[in-house]
């Protein structure tokens, strides 16, 4: 069996798809290696510290991750999600949301953005909101590059199998 590490390009954010992620939250310093990724070239990093400014974003760009707290000092970030809509076409839990098949492998792809709800502490009523509401995830904090990366990686061979 060989363990070696995975080469860069397979760990990239861009060899997935990921190219530009949106963080919406007032606390920033929790997304240090977000920020060390961006220093290096190997992401596009936005912050909103508030859910006007989101919006505002939301409707002239477009982000393959959008990462919003569950908390914001404007708004919940539930509200927020119910203003983006309109704006970013988010991956959904559902994959028969609005009629139309959609593949979760595919979260970022053409114009689809994977926007997961990021909360302090895990609460079972926020994780069932976040979900119904038909984001790609319900996350809590610490959140890293890995994390974000392992939701659009390719199945595996032995994800498959551990799956069947």
């Amino acid at each position: 069996m060989n363990l070696s590490l995975p080469s860069f390009d397979e760990r990239s954010l861009r060899s997935v798809g990921i190219n530009e992620i949106v963080i919406v939250d007032s606390v920033c310093d929790q997304y240090a290696d977000f920020v060390q990724a961006a220093r290096a070239g190997n992401v596009g990093l936005h912050f909103c510290v508030d859910g006007r400014s989101a919006v505002r974003l939301s409707r002239r760009f477009r982000a393959d991750v959008w990462l919003v707290a569950s908390e914001l000092p404007d708004m919940s970030g539930f509200d927020l999600l119910e203003m983006l809509s309109p704006h970013v076409l988010q991956g959904s839990v559902d994959p028969l949301l609005a009629g139309s098949r959609i593949s979760l492998d595919r979260i970022g792809y053409g114009m689809r953005s994977g926007i997961f709800v990021v909360s302090d502490a895990y609460r079972l009523e926020e994780e069932q909101r976040a979900l119904a509401s038909g984001v790609a995830g319900y996350l809590v904090r610490p959140i890293t590059l890995d994390i974000i990366r392992s939701t659009r990686a390719p199945a595996t061979e032995e994800r498959v199998a551990a799956c069947s």
